[in-house]
C-alpha cells in the first residue's frame, strides 16, 4: 500500500535528522550549540524538527463523513464512532502516544452555570438565529446531564481518562459523560502521528464560549484548514454558517475543501453528475456566498479554492481487511454496492475510485508551503552553507599554497613582478568591493522609498475602512458590539494578510537585487583574478564563495526588527499586534461601550487617527541595509582579508626567509597534497549529501 500523508512527512523529517547526522560526522556542524556560535548544530536541527508540531483542522456540519474521513485519511481503521449530533459534538484533538486512550476535560463549574443560564432561557426571548441555536444546544445537554446524578458536581473541572474503546461515552449522542464534554483529546500508537495534532471542530454556534474561543485559536494555529461538504447538498445553509463563523480565523492559503459521498450524485439515476460538475457547482456557491456578504477576507483565502471530491467510506473499505468487510453487513453491503456503481473488484481500485490520495496530496502542498522553508529548507540550507564554506576555506588555503610553492621558485626580480601584480589586485578588488555596496545601496534606497509609500497606503487604507465603518456603518439605535467584529475583522486583513503580503514582497525584491548585484560582482572578481593571480585556482573559489553568499542572502531576515528572534514575526506586524493586544484598542471598545452613540463615534475616529500617526516603518525597512553591509562585509573578508593580503604577506615572507626555503617548500607541497585530498573527500560529502535532500 501507498505511503501516507503523514508517513510521506515523518520519512521527509527523518531524512533532514540523516543529513545533519552526517554533516555532524563529516565536521561541518558542530554537535552541541556552544557560546557565540554562529553555525547550526545537529541539537538545534533535532530540536526544530523533532519537536515541531503539524496542526491540521477539520471542520464541517453533522453528517458530511468527517469521522469516516478521519478514520481512513488518520487511522486506516475504523476507530471512531458515527457522528453524533451539533448538539453534543466535543472539540476532539488526534494525536500520538505509547498506547491508545483517550483523555476527556470536562467543563468547570462557571462554564456549567453559564450551560444552565443558557438552558432556563426561554426561545421566545432569543435574538437570532445563532442565540436560538446556543440555547436549545444548552437545554439539550443540560437535559442530558440527569444521567450523572450526584457525580456531576466531582467532575466539572476535572480531567478523565479512559480507554479508546470507551470514546463513544465522550462524544456519542447517548454516552454517559457527553453533557459535560468539553474536550477529547485521543492518543493513538501510530509513529506517524508523532509530532502530529488533527484537530475535529464539530461545534460551531456553541453554547460555550470558552469551547468556541478555543476552537478559533486552534484554526488559527493550523497549518492547514479542511473544510467537508456533503457531495448530497454541497455548501447549504448550514455549510455558510460554519464558513463565515471559522473560516476567516484560518489565514490565507491554508483552507482546502472536500467534497465527500460524491458517489451519491455520481451514480444518480435520475441527474448523475460527474466530479467536474460537482466542483464547478461548490466553487461557484462559495463565490456566490463570498459577494453576499461582501467579505474581503473570505474572498482571499477561498479565491483559489480548487474543492476535491472524495468517497471517505471507500477510502476506509480499501484499507480494513476483507475478512473484516465480509463479516460487517454495512461494509459489506456498502463494498457491494460501490463495486456495482463503479464496475471494480479489488481494494486497489477502491482506494483509486475514493481520491483520498488527491486530497492527501492536497493537503500535503499546503503543508509543505507552510512548513518547507523554517522545518526543511532552513535546516538544509544551513547544512549546505556550513559545508560549502569549509570548502571555500580549502580552496582558499590550496591556492594559497600553490602560490606560496610557485612564488619560492621564482627569481627575485619575478617575485617583484608577482607583489606588483598582487597589489593591482588588492587595490582593484577594495574599488569593485566599494562599487558593489554603492550599487546595492542605490537599489535598496529605491525599494525602501516605494516600499514605505506602499506600506503606509496599506495602514492609511484600512484605518479609513474602520473610520467608515464607524461613521457609516454603525446604527444609532445598535450597540457596539454590533460593529466591532468588523473593525476586529479589518484589523486581522492588516495583520495577516495585507502589510505581511507587502513586506514579504519588498524583500523579495531586495533578495533579487542584492542577489543580481552580487552576480555581477562575482564575475568580474573572477576576471580581475584570473588576470593579476592567474596560478590561484579563482574559478572554482569565485563559484564556491558566491553560492556561500547567495544561501545568506537567501536565508536573511530582511525587513525585520534587529530584536526580533522568531521564525514568523515581523517588527512592522509586531506594531499592530502591540496595538491591538495593548490599551489603545482596549480604550476604544470601553469608548464604544461606555459612551453615546454620536460622542463614541467621535472619541473613537480621533483614536483611530492616532494610532495609524504611530505607524512607521522606517526602522523595519532600513533594516535591510544590514544584510547588504554583512554581504560587503563578507565578500571583503574572503576576497581582501583571507586572500589577497596573504598573498601579499607570503612574498615578504619568502624574501626574509631565503635560507630555508628548501624546507619550507617540502612542507608545502605535502600540505598541498593533504587539502586537494580533503577537498576531493569534501566533494564526495556534498554529493552524498545533495541525494539525501
Amino acid at each position: 500500500m501507498a505511503q501516507s500523508f503523514f508517513e510521506q512527512l515523518q520519512d521527509r523529517k527523518q531524512n533532514v535528522l540523516h543529513l545533519a547526522e552526517k554533516a555532524a560526522e563529516y565536521g561541518w556542524i558542530p554537535k552541541t550549540k556552544e557560546p557565540g556560535q554562529e553555525v547550526i548544530s545537529l541539537q538545534e536541527i533535532k530540536d526544530k524538527v523533532e519537536n515541531d508540531t503539524l496542526v491540521i483542522g477539520v471542520i464541517g456540519q453533522m453528517k458530511c463523513g468527517k469521522s469516516t474521513f478521519l478514520n481512513s485519511f488518520v487511522f486506516e481503521d475504523d476507530i471512531l464512532p458515527a457522528a453524533t449530533t451539533p448538539m453534543t459534538a466535543a472539540l476532539s484533538i488526534i494525536t500520538w502516544g505509547e498506547k491508545a486512550r483517550l483523555v476527556a476535560e470536562f467543563y468547570t463549574k462557571d462554564e456549567w452555570e453559564e450551560q444552565k443560564y443558557q438552558a432556563g432561557r426561554s426561545l421566545n426571548e432569543v435574538n437570532d438565529a445563532l442565540d436560538e441555536s446556543r440555547v436549545k444546544a444548552a437545554k439539550d445537554l443540560v437535559s442530558r446531564a440527569s444521567k450523572l446524578g450526584n457525580a456531576l458536581a466531582s467532575l466539572l473541572g476535572k480531567t478523565q481518562e479512559d480507554e479508546l474503546s470507551k470514546l463513544i461515552e465522550y462524544v456519542g449522542a447517548d454516552g454517559k459523560y457527553v453533557s459535560i464534554t468539553k474536550a477529547v483529546t485521543i492518543y493513538y500508537p501510530k509513529d506517524y502521528l508523532k509530532g502530529v495534532e488533527i484537530v475535529d471542530t464539530p461545534g460551531f454556534n456553541d453554547p460555550i464560549v470558552s469551547r468556541e474561543e478555543r476552537t478559533k485559536e486552534f484554526l488559527k494555529k493550523a497549518d492547514v484548514v479542511l473544510m467537508m461538504l456533503y457531495a448530497g447538498r454541497p455548501f447549504d445553509v448550514t455549510d455558510r454558517s460554519i464558513l463565515f463563523k471559522n473560516v476567516r480565523q484560518c489565514g490565507i492559503g491554508k483552507v482546502l475543501i472536500g467534497i465527500n459521498k460524491y458517489d451519491i450524485p455520481y451514480c444518480s439515476e435520475t441527474n448523475p453528475e460527474d466530479e467536474s460538475q460537482i466542483k464547478a457547482y461548490v466553487v461557484e456557491e462559495i463565490r456566490k456566498a463570498c459577494r453576499e456578504c461582501d467579505d474581503n477576507i473570505l474572498n482571499e483565502i477561498l479565491r483559489d479554492a480548487d474543492p476535491v471530491p472524495l468517497s471517505a467510506e471507500m477510502a476506509l473499505l480499501s484499507q480494513i481487511p476483507m475478512t473484516k468487510i465480509s463479516s460487517t453487513p454495512s461494509y459489506d453491503h456498502a463494498w457491494k454496492r460501490h463495486c456495482s456503481n463503479f464496475g471494480i473488484s479489488t481494494q486497489a481500485e477502491m482506494r483509486n475510485y475514493s481520491h483520498l490520495d488527491d486530497l492527501a496530496a492536497a493537503i500535503r502542498d499546503v503543508v509543505y508551503r507552510e512548513k518547507d522553508k523554517i522545518l526543511f529548507a532552513k535546516p538544509i540550507n544551513a547544512i549546505f552553507a556550513s559545508g560549502n564554506g569549509k570548502r571555500v576555506e580549502m580552496e582558499k588555503e590550496l591556492g594559497l599554497t600553490k602560490e606560496k610553492i610557485d612564488a619560492l621558485l621564482l627569481p627575485d626580480y619575478e617575485l617583484d613582478e608577482r607583489e606588483e601584480a598582487v597589489s593591482k589586485a588588492n587595490r582593484r578588488m577594495s574599488k569593485k568591493i566599494d562599487t558593489l555596496g554603492d550599487d546595492i545601496e542605490s537599489e535598496l534606497r529605491q525599494i525602501t522609498r516605494k516600499g514605505k509609500n506602499e506600506l503606509e497606503d496599506i495602514v492609511d487604507a484600512s484605518f479609513a475602512k474602520m473610520t467608515s465603518m464607524l461613521k457609516d456603518s454603525w446604527p444609532a439605535y445598535k450597540g457596539f458590539d454590533y460593529v466591532w467584529p468588523n473593525i476586529e475583522a479589518e484589523l486581522n486583513a492588516l495583520n495577516t494578510r495585507k502589510l505581511k503580503r507587502a513586506t514579504q514582497e519588498i524583500a523579495e525584491q531586495a533578495k533579487r537585487k542584492i542577489s543580481a548585484c552580487t552576480n555581477q560582482f562575482f564575475s568580474d572578481a573572477e576576471e580581475l583574478l584570473m588576470r593579476f593571480v592567474p596560478n590561484f585556482d579563482s574559478r572554482d573559489f569565485v563559484k564556491s564563495l558566491q553560492n556561500q553568499i547567495s544561501i545568506d542572502i537567501e536565508e536573511g531576515d530582511l525587513f525585520r526588527a534587529e530584536s526580533v528572534d522568531t521564525d514568523d514575526s515581523n517588527g512592522i506586524i509586531d506594531w499592530l499586534v502591540d496595538i491591538v493586544d495593548g490599551a489603545s484598542f482596549g480604550t476604544i471598545k470601553a469608548l464604544g461601550n461606555l459612551l453615546e452613540h454620536g460622542q463614541a463615534v467621535s472619541k473613537i475616529t480621533s483614536c483611530l487617527n492616532q494610532i495609524k500617526a504611530e505607524f512607521n516603518p522606517d526602522p523595519y525597512l532600513e533594516s535591510a541595509f544590514h544584510s547588504k553591509d554583512e554581504v560587503i562585509n563578507t565578500i571583503k573578508q574572503k576576497f581582501i582579508t583571507e586572500l589577497l593580503e596573504p598573498l601579499q604577506n607570503q612574498i615578504r615572507e619568502i624574501r626574509e626567509k631565503k635560507e630555508s626555503k628548501a624546507t619550507e617548500l617540502e612542507e608545502l607541497k605535502s600540505r598541498k597534497t593533504t587539502l586537494e585530498s580533503e577537498l576531493l573527500a569534501i566533494a564526495e560529502q556534498l554529493s552524498e549529501l545533495e541525494k539525501l535532500k
